[in-house]
C-alpha cells in the first residue's frame, strides 16, 4: 500500500524545501534515555538495539545518502568580468524542447537511472519499517526459543531491502555518471565547433578566457546540476513524500507532534540563510578581485618588472586578500551559529518526539519497534529535506550555465556562410583549380569599401577605399600606423565583411565563396608572428594542405629554405614536436617559424598571397633567408605585401600609400620618391632611409 502511494506521487514537481540542517549521527540518540526510563528493560534494550543497528548500517553504507553539511555558497553564480561587452546579443533562454534534444540520445540510460533512484528511495523508506517489524518480533521472542523462527520473515525482508537498495544505488550512480560525461562531451564539442567557426568580430567583443570558461566551467556546472536533480532531487522528493505517509501510518499522533516542531526549523533556516548567502556572495566577489590582481600581474609580468611594481602589486594583492579573509571568517562564524542553532532545534524535535513516544509506549498505544521506525524515518526525511534545500543552488547554477551555453550555440555570425559546408562554391566549377595553375592568378579589387570594427562602430577605418592588386603582380601597401593596412588584409581573408562596398576576386565577390574554399584554397596568409601548433614539424606544414603526402611536405619545406634546419638542427627532423609543452622542442627562431609558415603557403599553392609585415621582426640574417623563400612564394601569384622595410617595398611592382583609410598615392618606388609626397616623407622620416614606419 505504501509503495503504491509513493509511486503515484513520484511525478510531482520538485518543490524547494526549507533549509533544514540536521544533527550529527553520534548525537542523535543521546537525549533519549531519560524519556524512556519507564519502559520495561527488555523492551528498552531491544528498542536501542534495533535503533543502533538500523542507524549504524545506514550510516556505514557508502551507498546510502550521508548527512550533508550546510552549503553557504551563493545560489547566484558569479558574473564573469566584462560580460557587459556582450550586450550586442541577447542571452538565449534555453527551452524544455532544447533540453530534451540534448538528453534524448541517452533516454534509455536516463530511464534506467531514474528507476534506480526511485527504487533506492523506496527502499530507504521501507528499511525503517522492516527494522521496526524485526524489533517488534524480537520483543515478543524474548526468553522463548520456539518463537525465534518468527524472525526469519522480517529478517529476510530487511536483508532483501538492503540488497535492493545497494544494487539500485550502484545502478543509478553509474548510469548518471555515464550520462553526465556523454552530455558534457557533446556540449563541449558543439560549443567548440560553434566558436571556432565564429567571425573575428565575435572574438573582438568577447574575452577568450570567458569563452573557454563556457566550454569547461559552464558545461561542468550543467552536468553537475543535471546529475544532482536526478540523484538528490528525484530521490529526496520521493523519500520525503514516502516518509510522510510512512510516519502517518506508524503513528498519526507522533507525526502531528513532529510537524508542529518543524516550522521553527524552517524559520531559523530562512532568517539566517539569507544573511549567509549575502556574505558568501561578498566573499566570492572579493576573492575574485584578489585573483584578478594576480592574473593581471602575471599576464603583464614584463611591464610589472620593467616598472619595478613588484612591491606595489604585492601590497594590492595582500590588501584585497585580507578583505576576503575577513569576509570568509565572518561567514565561517555565521555557518557555526547556523549549524549550532539548527542542531539545537532538531535535537529539540527528537526530544519532543521521544517524550510523546514514551507516553504512548507507557499506554501500550505504540510498540518499541514502531517508535524506532518512526525515529529512523524521521531522520531519513530530515536528510532528504536537507539535500533538497541544497539542491536549489545547484538548479540556479545549472540553469544559468545552460543559458550561457545556449547563448553561444544560438549566436549568429556577422560573416555570411561562416560555417563550413553551409553552401556550395557558387563561382563556376573548376575556377579555383584554374586560378591555381601557373600564370592564372586572379586580380583583387576593392570597390568603394567602407569598414568600421564592430567593437568600435563609430570609428570608420576605411573610407570609400578603391584599389586594385593586378593579377600575378606584387603590390606593397604602406602607410603610417593606424592607416588601415592590416584591416585590408583582414577583409581579404573575410575575418570581417565590409560595412559597404565590395571586394572582388577575379570579378567574383568574396561572399560568393565558401570560407573553406576562400581560405583553404584561394588565399595564403603569412603574418608577422605565425602560429606554430603543438604537433610535429611535418603536421605544422601539412596544415596548408591536409591531404598532402610526406614527399609534398618536404618539397614545400625545401622551397621555403626550411629543409636544412629541420633535418640538421631538430632532433627528430620532421617528426620533432614543437610548440607549447614540456615534451616539445622550444626556441624556434623567428626566421625558422616564418619559413615553416611559408612552406604551408607553398604547399597550399594558393593563387593569392597576403604578407602582413612578414619580415619586420627578423634580424638581417633571418630576413635574407626569409626573403629568398618569399621570392619563391611570390612567383606567378597575386601578392599583397604589408611592409615596413624598404628592401621589401622597393622591389614591388606597385606601391599603394594609405592615409586616413584611403589610397592617397600609388606608383613605383622611384615614381613616388620623385613626387615628394606622403611616401617620400615616410621614407625620409626613417633614420638612414632604411626602414619605413
Amino acid at each position: 500500500m505504501h509503495f503504491l502511494l509513493i509511486t503515484r506521487r513520484v511525478s510531482c514537481s520538485l518543490n524547494t524545501a526549507g533549509r533544514v540542517i540536521h544533527n550529527n549521527a553520534r548525537n542523535f540518540y543521546r537525549p533519549r534515555l531519560k524519556q524512556c526510563m519507564t519502559l520495561p528493560k527488555a523492551k528498552l534494550g531491544l528498542f536501542f538495539l534495533g535503533a543502533a543497528s538500523g542507524i549504524g548500517l545506514m550510516r556505514l553504507s557508502p551507498l546510502c545518502p550521508s548527512f550533508s553539511v550546510v552549503s553557504c555558497q551563493s545560489n547566484e553564480p558569479s558574473i564573469p568580468k566584462n560580460r557587459a561587452s556582450e550586450g550586442y546579443r541577447k542571452a538565449h533562454e534555453w527551452s524544455t524542447k532544447e533540453l530534451i534534444a540534448i538528453v534524448w540520445p541517452e533516454i534509455f540510460h536516463l530511464i534506467g537511472a531514474i528507476m534506480g533512484a526511485l527504487t533506492a528511495a523506496v527502499m530507504n523508506i521501507y528499511i525503517p519499517i522492516y527494522l521496526g517489524d524485526l524489533v517488534n518480533v524480537l520483543s515478543r521472542c524474548v526468553g522463548s526459543r520456539e518463537n525465534m523462527f518468527a524472525l526469519y520473515t522480517p529478517t529476510l525482508k530487511l536483508c532483501s531491502a538492503y540488497l535492493t537498495q545497494s544494487a539500485s544505488t550502484f545502478l543509478y550512480i553509474g548510469l548518471l555518471a555515464s550520462i553526465g560525461e556523454r552530455l558534457a562531451a557533446r556540449l563541449r564539442a558543439s560549443l567548440f565547433a560553434k566558436l571556432i567557426y565564429q567571425d573575428m568580430s565575435y572574438f573582438d567583443l568577447h574575452n577568450a578566457g570567458k569563452l573557454i570558461d563556457s566550454i569547461t566551467a559552464d558545461v561542468q556546472a550543467f552536468k553537475s546540476s543535471f546529475k544532482q536533480c536526478i540523484s538528490y532531487g528525484l530521490r529526496s522528493t520521493t523519500q520525503v513524500l514516502g516518509s510522510i505517509f510512512a510516519l502517518l501510518s506508524i503513528s498519526p499522533t507522533l507525526t502531528c507532534t513532529l510537524l508542529g516542531f518543524l516550522p521553527c526549523v524552517f524559520l531559523i533556516g530562512s532568517l539566517m540563510g539569507t544573511e549567509l548567502r549575502r556574505l558568501s556572495r561578498q566573499a566570492q566577489l572579493q576573492s575574485s578581485l584578489a585573483t584578478s590582481i594576480a592574473d593581471e600581474s602575471f599576464t603583464h609580468i614584463r611591464s610589472v618588472k620593467a616598472l619595478a611594481l613588484e612591491e606595489a602589486q604585492i601590497d594590492r594583492f595582500c590588501l584585497e586578500t585580507g578583505k576576503a579573509k575577513e569576509l570568509n571568517e565572518r561567514l565561517g562564524y555565521g555557518i557555526g551559529v547556523f549549524q549550532g542553532l539548527s542542531n539545537l532545534a532538531l535535537n529539540g524535535i527528537v526530544i519532543g518526539v521521544l517524550y510523546v513516544g514514551a507516553h504512548l509506549l507507557s499506554r501500550n498505544e505504540l510498540t518499541p519497534g514502531h517508535l524506532m521506525s518512526f525515529l529512523v524515518t524521521t531522520e531519513t526525511m530530515q536528510r532528504s529535506l536537507a539535500q533538497l534545500s541544497l539542491l536549489y543552488g545547484h538548479v540556479v547554477r545549472g540553469n544559468t550555465a545552460l543559458n550561457r551555453v545556449f547563448e553561444i550555440l544560438h549566436s549568429a555570425s556577422s560573416v555570411e556562410g561562416v560555417n563550413s559546408g553551409d553552401g556550395l562554391f557558387t563561382t563556376p566549377k573548376g575556377l579555383c583549380d584554374y586560378w591555381r595553375q601557373p600564370g592564372c592568378a586572379p586580380d583583387l579589387r576593392f570597390d568603394s569599401v567602407q569598414f568600421a570594427y564592430p567593437c568600435r562602430p563609430d570609428a570608420t577605418v576605411l573610407k570609400t577605399l578603391d584599389m586594385v592588386i593586378p593579377a600575378g603582380r606584387v603590390v606593397a601597401l604602406v602607410g603610417q600606423s593606424g592607416a588601415g593596412k592590416s584591416t585590408v588584409v583582414a577583409l581579404v581573408e573575410r575575418f570581417y565583411d565590409p560595412s559597404a562596398g565590395r571586394i572582388l576576386l577575379g570579378n567574383h565577390d568574396l561572399r560568393d565563396f565558401t570560407l573553406d574554399s576562400l581560405r583553404g584554397q584561394m588565399i595564403g596568409y603569412i603574418s608577422q608572428e605565425p602560429q606554430i601548433f603543438h604537433t610535429t614539424i611535418r603536421e605544422n606544414i601539412r596544415f596548408g594542405k591536409p591531404d598532402a603526402t610526406d614527399e609534398q611536405v618536404e618539397e614545400a619545406a625545401r622551397m621555403a629554405n626550411a629543409h636544412e634546419f629541420i633535418t640538421t638542427q631538430l632532433p627528430q627532423g620532421y617528426d620533432t614536436v614543437v610548440g607549447q609543452g614540456a615534451d616539445t622542442v622550444a626556441g624556434l627562431s623567428g626566421g625558422q617559424r616564418q619559413r615553416i609558415a611559408i612552406a604551408r603557403v607553398l604547399l597550399k599553392n594558393a593563387p593569392v598571397v597576403l604578407l602582413d609585415e612578414a619580415t619586420s621582426a627578423l634580424d638581417a640574417e633571418s630576413e635574407a633567408q626569409v626573403q629568398s623563400a618569399l621570392k619563391t612564394v611570390m612567383k606567378g601569384r597575386t601578392v599583397l605585401v604589408i611592409a615596413h622595410r624598404l628592401s621589401t617595398v622597393r622591389d614591388a611592382d606597385l606601391i599603394l600609400v594609405m592615409s586616413g583609410g584611403k589610397i592617397v598615392e600609388q606608383g613605383t618606388h622611384d615614381t613616388l620618391m620623385s613626387q615628394n609626397g606622403v611616401y617620400h616623407k615616410l621614407v625620409q622620416r626613417q633614420e638612414g632611409h632604411e626602414f619605413l614606419h
